[in-house]
């Protein structure tokens, strides 16, 4: 085992360019070589992948990678990939010819990692190649899932054992979350069979964060002046909800001076990359984006995170806000919160939240669309109409929208959203015979298309059908749709070189498991989740609510109960404040009403109001404290008033 840990950190310096694993990444890695069951609980930022993604490349046969994120498999496959790591994924978005190539692959050991969605282990398909598999490491990703206490239960998570019996005892077991309480870390143990295991966590502390909450009933003022304030810190995100308000945003403060940049599931992939890419290089030091933003995404120096509503659960807030400050040093979650908040968020889980006539309707209603009969199911997933289910079934858009959601999480079905256009191709020739065609060719503009063609989708494109998207495949050839699609019918029909096919950007859906007779989850497992839902806003709200230390809130959350307050939420800041006599009103309207008087002069205030150095140091800093004023930049004694 001494020998695979050495080559463990040569092949992280030659691969990721560390000279070494940051702390505890180091135990877990020997945990992993000692054979040892081993659970990881590292906070968001922790380095969670490379403590499956090394001893992978170490091992001589395969890492089963689980994960339920589509978007972060495929991120992770194409960084490793960059790296010159083969890796792969499997999921439900791949058509069937395609996941029988990347398994035929992996059993003649073409692959160091393959990412795998959860309801894929126990398919036919995946099943009857388990045991050709070369399979040394299963890494369970956002193992929380487990948990149907976990904000992300999926139930095909709880099967994964299961599905992986045949080969459970032969393999090495590691399972990671950054957001399990004491009761999911018991039901994961519990659930993947952990007996002799090793827990390895982190502290959920994280000293350089200071957590605050603005209470604010008029949010967009106050929200505004803190973006621009908090700017001078360094670069920042923003969680803001819907699409349109993400776009309204970006433009308010781009306007303001702040390059800022709008990132939500309305805009194309490869610009949400390039957003992305600006941000994590600080070419746009602020980002407005969905709780879409942030997965698998490592920006060191990011100095705030604001959120302008809400969370539904601290696991959520815990993870989206720790992406600040991820370098040590000082950094901003800044929560903002009116009291209409909570109400406004239980009102919309208790009325969007399906009943199970409801969804049941949606459930007939969908495979009705999709043309299946009662026993039958579909290999591929395919493009539909939410209209269509809307007027099949006769219920709102929202509780369509959330029926649909809830069979996902219990795997009912898979979907994807917003899918781009995307091209398949498989050249016809060999690449001898492709440059022979290309020498022969009378017209240079083809061959030399061809050629670009050939260099554009790689050596696999030989063998194997090769898919990508559109935009990439137009951004890359520098040329229009229209011109590509001509071009591609030339070399298929008239010069027989290749095949390819060309789907349209759409919403894909396709149901798991044959068509029942009604939906095949019961009344209680529905109430439950929207009752854990429930649970879980409580919780944040009383993070939000609470006089105590913020900090220690969250430290409790997740079990760690010796706590001490951080001294540096704004709670524990107002009690320092608070521990000084809390000026009278009238005293707070005198001074504002002289600075406004006096251009700003505060030492001329004092001296009208007669008052002492130590009272006027006490209103200042009250006033300070409640963001009513700032002091003038390069104008010592002058403080202005806030908008």
């Amino acid at each position: 085992m001494e020998g695979y840990f050495e080559q463990a950190l040569k092949n992280l310096n030659h691969y990721w360019g560390f000279p070494g694993f940051r702390d505890q990444q180091d135990e877990v890695v020997n945990s992993v070589f000692n054979g040892k069951d081993t659970l990881v609980l590292f906070p968001t930022g922790g380095g969670k992948s490379l403590c499956y993604q090394v001893p992978a490349t170490v091992f001589e046969g395969l890492t089963l990678v689980i994960s339920p994120l589509v978007a972060l498999m495929q991120d992770q496959v194409s960084q490793l990939n960059d790296r010159g790591i083969s890796a792969t994924f499997i999921n439900s978005t791949l058509p069937r010819f395609e996941v029988e190539q990347r398994l035929v692959n992996a059993r003649n050991g073409m692959y160091k990692l393959m990412y795998c969605a959860p309801e894929r282990l126990s398919t036919t398909l995946f099943q009857a190649e388990l045991e050709n598999l070369n399979l040394e490491m299963i890494a369970i990703d956002e193992a929380h899932c487990i948990s149907e206490w976990g904000h992300d239960f999926r139930p095909s998570y709880r099967q994964i054992r299961t599905s992986l019996a045949p080969i459970s005892e032969h393999v090495r077991w590691l399972a990671l979350t950054a957001t399990a309480t004491p009761e999911v870390k018991e039901d994961i143990l519990k659930n993947l069979e952990f007996i002799d295991f090793n827990v390895i966590s982190k502290p959920f502390r994280r000293p350089n964060l200071k957590w605050w909450v603005i209470h604010e009933e008029n949010k967009r003022a106050k929200l505004k002046r803190s973006i621009l304030k908090a700017s001078k810190k360094g670069d920042g995100l923003m969680y803001g909800g819907t699409r349109r308000n993400c776009e309204d945003w970006a433009r308010d403060i781009s306007i303001s001076g702040i390059k800022s940049e709008a990132y939500h599931a309305g805009v194309e992939s490869e610009k949400r990359k390039a957003i992305q890419e600006r941000w994590i290089s600080g070419e746009t030091p602020f980002v407005v984006a969905t709780n879409a933003f942030g997965m698998g995404i490592d920006k060191p120096d990011c100095r705030f995170v604001i959120h302008e509503e809400m969370p539904y659960s601290i696991e959520a807030y815990y993870q989206e806000a720790g992406r600040a400050g991820r370098d040590g040093e000082e950094s901003y979650p800044i929560l903002f919160h009116k009291k209409s908040d909570y109400i406004r968020l239980e009102t919309r889980i208790q009325e969007n939240y399906p009943t199970w006539d409801e969804m049941n309707k949606v459930y007939l209603a969908l495979n009705d669309e999709l043309g299946l009969a009662v026993g039958s199911e579909l290999t591929e997933m395919i493009s539909y109409r939410n209209e269509s289910i809307v007027k099949r079934s006769g219920l709102k858009k929202t509780i369509i929208r959330s029926s649909l959601k809830i069979m996902e999480q219990f795997d009912v079905l898979v979907s994807a959203s917003d899918i781009p256009s995307r091209v398949q191709l498989q050249f016809t020739l060999s690449l001898d015979m492709i440059g022979k065609f290309k020498d022969k060719s009378s017209n240079p503009d083809k061959a030399e298309f061809l050629d670009k063609l050939v260099r554009l989708f790689g050596p696999n494109a030989f063998s194997n059908v090769v898919e990508l998207e559109t935009e990439i495949i137009l951004k890359k050839l520098k040329i229009s749709l229209n011109s590509l699609i001509k071009a591609l019918n030339v070399l298929m029909q008239h010069d027989v070189v290749l095949v390819y096919s060309m789907y349209e950007g759409a919403d894909l859906i396709r149901p798991l498991s044959p068509r029942t007779h009604q939906l095949p989850i019961t009344k209680k497992e529905i109430e439950g989740y929207r009752n854990n839902l429930l649970k879980k806003l409580r919780m944040m709200n009383g993070y939000i609510t609470t006089k105590n230390c913020r900090e220690v809130y969250l430290l409790n959350y997740f079990g760690e109960v010796d706590a001490k307050p951080c001294g540096s939420c704004d709670n524990c800041t107002n009690q320092k404040l608070n521990s000084y006599i809390r000026p009278d009103e009238e005293d707070i309207q005198l001074l504002v009403e002289q600075l406004i008087e006096l251009g700003n002069n505060a030492v001329q205030a004092r001296i009208n109001l007669e008052w002492n150095t130590e009272k006027m140091n006490s209103v200042l800093q009250y006033l300070i404290s409640e963001e009513m004023i700032n002091s003038v930049e390069g104008n010592p004694g002058h403080y202005q008033q806030l908008e």
